[in-house]
């Protein structure tokens, strides 16, 4: 890769360098656009959301759009695996299990799954008890789950080798002799070029600033969109958090039984409280061999912005999850108490719980949008089973002004209501080129 010149021009700027922005830089040189990463960390920081070992692929949804786009997605991720000799998958059974009529959360509910697996004719495995869940998966306590739990069993389920699915989008590009990356640059302004299509990006080191160009722009900015949308008169709605979430590791002992990827909707009423996750065994990484991940998919720690973020995980949730898991988990596969490497991870929440993908609006719920952009925001945490159909997608809506994927991301519009507010009278702020008509 060369040395960024100033005011250097290019075919596609992205803004950050996380799985989104590596795949969305696949796509892009593949179709031989000169492409720009910048990140304000670095490429491969353990800032954001993409850090970490393992990400869920689950075929299973509460919806049939976003069942049909994960069906797509894991045909290109297999696609890649085999194209390229990577191991980025490890197929595993799947179980979704918990109250046969829980509230829906950010992820559903049992019963939504099922039905949309039934509308679509997905194969799955139910178990109407906690005596088959328990049965099924000796891992699990049948005395720890409540009369009234039942599972999903997904075979056509993975864990997503992190660090590998970035590497892999990474080296692709550069490949191609067309991928720059300006590493640990902040986006300080985005702004409509005055003589042409297009976009200059100013971008800050050190206190020196570089100006560069580029003809289509793909935001993909985590927790940080705001510092991003206002280039484009927008910020999100006060409704938007961001979540930290607690995590940690936990050894297994001998001889234990099988461990599936798992889930559990243990809440009772409508929130995430209650609800928990763990993955099996995996050799992706040298350091949590024999090792298990285990996580409450709630938290106690939000925050209206970057600089709010506080570091560590947070003790009270840690207990909780210590304290559940030592009743859920059968005591010959781990000690709950002796975990390891415990860690957080920020996710990028919406007001809805859904994230955003598609073109920039000009303002909150138009149809008219900026030329020739994309996003995807508040996806932290959520998104990476999309990464390799996101990263196509985003290529084709900046490039293009249109996806074949359309239909199916009606779900995660960006001009459905109480996603942004309009910040054009605060500094800084203002329009870009605009074209006159819905999104496709």
């Amino acid at each position: 890769m060369q040395p960024i010149k100033p005011e250097e021009n290019y075919d596609v700027l992205i803004i950050g360098g996380g799985i989104l922005g590596l795949a969305s830089a696949y796509y892009a040189t593949a179709r031989g656009l000169k492409t720009l990463i910048v990140d304000q960390y670095g490429i491969g920081n353990d800032t954001n959301s993409s850090k970490g070992v393992e990400r869920m692929f689950r075929l299973m949804q509460d919806n049939e759009s976003e069942a049909r786009l994960a069906e797509t997605s894991l045909a290109i991720w297999m696609e890649l695996q085999h194209s390229t000799g990577a191991k980025l998958l490890a197929t595993e059974d799947l179980i979704f299990f918990g109250h046969r009529d829980a509230p829906m959360t950010t992820e559903g509910n049992v019963q939504q799954i099922r039905q949309t697996m039934d509308s679509m004719g997905m194969p799955y495995e139910y178990l109407d008890s906690p005596a088959a869940i328990h049965k099924r998966f000796p891992v699990f306590s049948q005395a720890a789950m409540p009369e009234d739990y039942v599972g999903l069993v997904q075979a056509a389920s993975a864990s997503i080798n992190v660090q590998e699915a970035a590497k892999t989008f990474f080296f692709a590009a550069r490949q191609t002799g067309l991928l720059h990356v300006l590493d640990k640059h902040a986006v300080i302004e985005v702004a409509p070029l005055a003589t042409q299509t297009g976009y200059t990006l100013l971008a800050e080191a050190d206190g020196v600033s570089l100006n560069v160009h580029g003809k289509h722009l793909i935001a993909c900015p985590g927790v940080w969109a705001d510092s991003v949308l206002k280039g484009f008169g927008l910020k999100q709605a006060l409704g938007w958090k961001i979540w930290q979430m607690s995590y940690a590791y936990w050894p297994l002992k001998e001889n234990h039984p099988k461990i599936p990827i798992w889930f559990e909707f243990g809440n009772i009423d409508a929130s995430d409280q209650g609800t928990f996750y763990g993955f099996p065994p995996l050799d992706f990484s040298s350091d949590r061999h024999n090792m298990v991940k285990m996580s409450a998919d709630y938290t106690y720690d939000t925050f209206d912005a970057p600089s709010e973020i506080r570091p560590g995980v947070n003790s009270r949730l840690m207990e909780e999850l210590v304290a559940h898991l030592d009743q859920l988990i059968v005591s010959n596969a781990v000690d709950a108490t002796k975990y390891q490497h415990a860690g957080t991870c920020i996710y990028s929440m919406s007001p809805d719980g859904k994230l955003v993908i598609g073109r920039i609006p000009t303002a909150p719920g138009t149809q008219s949008f900026h030329s020739g952009t994309s996003m995807c925001i508040m996806e932290s945490g959520r998104a990476f089973k999309y990464a390799p159909l996101f990263g196509r997608i985003l290529v084709e809506l900046a490039v293009d002004g249109q996806t074949r994927y359309q239909y199916d991301l009606d779900v995660f519009s960006p001009i459905r209501d109480g996603l942004f507010e309009s910040c054009r009278t605060l500094s800084g702020c203002g329009p870009g080129p605009v074209e006159q008509h819905a999104e496709l």
